[in-house]
């Protein structure tokens, strides 16, 4: 019997439908690297592009040791290392200790669900965001992103493989722009300004969707429906989520006085904040407008509600009359004097139609239909 009273009272306090869709992190130890993501058996790939004003070497799939060797002995160059597969926590603390890198920031690394941050340390900084892009089926894709650097060698650390950075790549290799005359600021700020960059392609993706579903609307509220609209509400919610942090990191950077930024790079910073100034108005903007879609939605099917409505009431209108001179006869008197006129029924059609002809003459007068 307490036993059943227990499990009564603990089914009370947790229903079936209020559980958690994935178990929460709690009581993590600070700086144990734990993987927090969509689970993947992607292979981890370290790429390094080592470059300088003369000349660029690629090297593909390197192990921990090349890496370590190239940044510790290969000082001619700078060297761009992408690590895609940070659900790798083995090899991303393996390449931590090499680097001397904080395990708070490995930690931050490896959350896929960490919000953009921004850490500035004595010999390097660490800088966090969201890459967010269509696939080819239209929906939203999220992935974390983070960049270390210091004065010889810069790390991007990727959830998975893009083509976001295909243009910088070919920057670097066709020795187009200041990639390959400028430090690894430089290349710091290019990576976070090719980010930026597609945050353009998803406002205005987001833009076309708005339209599309506001035209819709407007044109047939029966060829919507408020799923569409949540959905779109939903999306733009989840972007400026990870649009509206970086924001305020990318102003830090602007005023940092870290001896890592060089002076001209800051102008360029100037500039990366302007745009993604601009890209969160325009969320702003969208979410502003899908917001009042619902409202139109709602305004448009009480529209065509009100409008079958109007058109019921008229024809009430048109037969309560002729109803009632129908009934007045219907009713079974023996004594009534129009029964015995030989006239009296092509009268009666006859007021019927003037009424019917009356009625319908003012309610057009009146513009009702």
């Amino acid at each position: 019997m307490k036993n059943k009273v227990h499990n009564t009272l603990k089914q009370l306090h947790y229903p079936k439908a209020l559980k958690l869709k994935r178990k929460p992190i709690q009581n993590q130890i600070p700086g144990k690297i734990t993987y927090v993501g969509e689970e993947t058996s992607e292979e981890t790939v370290i790429n390094v592009i080592s470059y300088n004003e003369e000349k660029v070497v690629y090297h593909n799939n390197c192990s921990l040791e090349k890496v370590h060797e190239l940044v510790t002995h290969d000082k001619e160059f700078q060297h761009w290392i992408n690590f895609i597969g940070v659900h790798d926590v083995k090899k991303l603390a393996d390449l931590g200790n090499l680097l001397q890198i904080h395990p708070l920031v490995l930690e931050d690394i490896a959350n896929t669900k960490q919000r953009p941050k921004l850490d500035e340390f004595e010999d390097y900084v660490f800088f966090a965001l969201k890459m967010i892009f269509h696939n080819d089926a239209g929906l939203l894709i999220k992935n974390h992103f983070g960049i270390v650097f210091n004065t010889s060698y810069i790390i991007s650390f990727q959830q998975s493989q893009d083509s976001i950075f295909n243009s910088i790549r070919e920057r670097i290799h066709n020795k187009v722009g200041r990639i390959r005359m400028r430090g690894t600021d430089y290349l710091f700020y290019a990576l976070i300004d090719a980010v930026v960059d597609n945050y353009y392609n998803v406002t205005e993706t987001i833009e076309e969707k708005t339209e599309n579903l506001e035209d819709r609307i407007l044109k047939d509220a029966h060829n919507a429906s408020t799923s569409e609209i949540q959905l779109l509400k939903r999306e733009i919610l989840s972007v400026r989520k990870a649009i509206f942090p970086a924001k305020e990191l990318i102003r830090k950077l602007q005023i940092s006085k870290h001896e890592l930024y060089d002076q001209s790079t800051k102008a360029y910073l100037a500039d990366l904040y302007d745009h993604i100034l601009q890209v969160t108005e325009n969320v702003d903007i969208y979410r502003e407008i899908v917001w009042g879609l619902m409202d139109m939605y709602m305004s448009s099917l009480s529209n065509k509600m009100n409008q079958v409505m109007k058109v019921l009431t008229i024809m009430s209108s048109i037969f309560i009359p002729l109803t009632f001179i129908a009934g007045v006869y219907g009713m079974n008197f023996e004594f009534m004097p129009e029964l015995g006129y030989r006239p009296a029924y092509f009268i009666v059609w006859g007021v019927m139609l003037v009424m019917t002809i009356a009625l319908i003459y003012f309610f057009k007068r009146k513009n009702w239909f």
